[in-house]
């Protein structure tokens, strides 16, 4: 059986970036050069690192897509070692702010291991996919029992010998 890719691969890689010590990125050009990289990870580093320099996590919402606001501020919130700045992440285009919230607190639910924030979670299924993380990243399998989506409880913490 496959496993499905993560998410948290390209997250952790933008994490290890921005947590590099080096420049500053904060005014100016310097954020024009983040707003203006290609890659999202290395957006989401530049941007991460910049709003951690400065003490800014607005810095974070000047990014165009949700998809790099909310792994920006999830990162300021993780090394801020506050989870409710998730909660300054407005709606984009074509996502709910409520959406972009629960991603940034299920990937501070994923860095430091506490299914307490997936509990709550208003967007359906990431509730199931935040316990389902918490698994496969070494988190307690019993958490598997929170899920409540059938075909993802089946596949949380999956044991191929109870197949024989």
């Amino acid at each position: 059986m496959r496993r499905r890719k993560s998410w948290i691969g390209p997250l952790l890689f933008a994490s290890a970036i921005a947590m590099v010590p080096g420049s500053r990125p904060a005014a100016g050009s310097e954020l024009e050069t983040c707003l203006a990289e290609p890659m999202p990870a290395k957006q989401i580093a530049c941007l991460a690192k910049a709003a951690i320099a400065t003490g800014d996590p607005e810095i974070c919402l000047q990014a165009e897509h949700p998809s790099v606001r909310w792994p920006c501020v999830a990162l300021f919130a993780d090394q801020a070692d506050d989870p409710s700045l998730c909660r300054i992440l407005p709606a984009g285009e074509d996502v709910p702010a409520s959406v972009s919230q629960d991603l940034c607190h299920v990937h501070l639910a994923v860095s430091r291991r506490d299914p307490a924030l997936c509990d709550g979670l208003s967007t359906p299924n990431l509730g199931d996919g935040c316990y389902y993380q918490l698994v496969e990243t070494g988190g307690d399998p019993a958490l598997c029992e929170r899920i409540a989506n059938p075909d993802v409880k089946s596949v949380c913490a999956f044991d191929p010998e109870k197949l024989e």
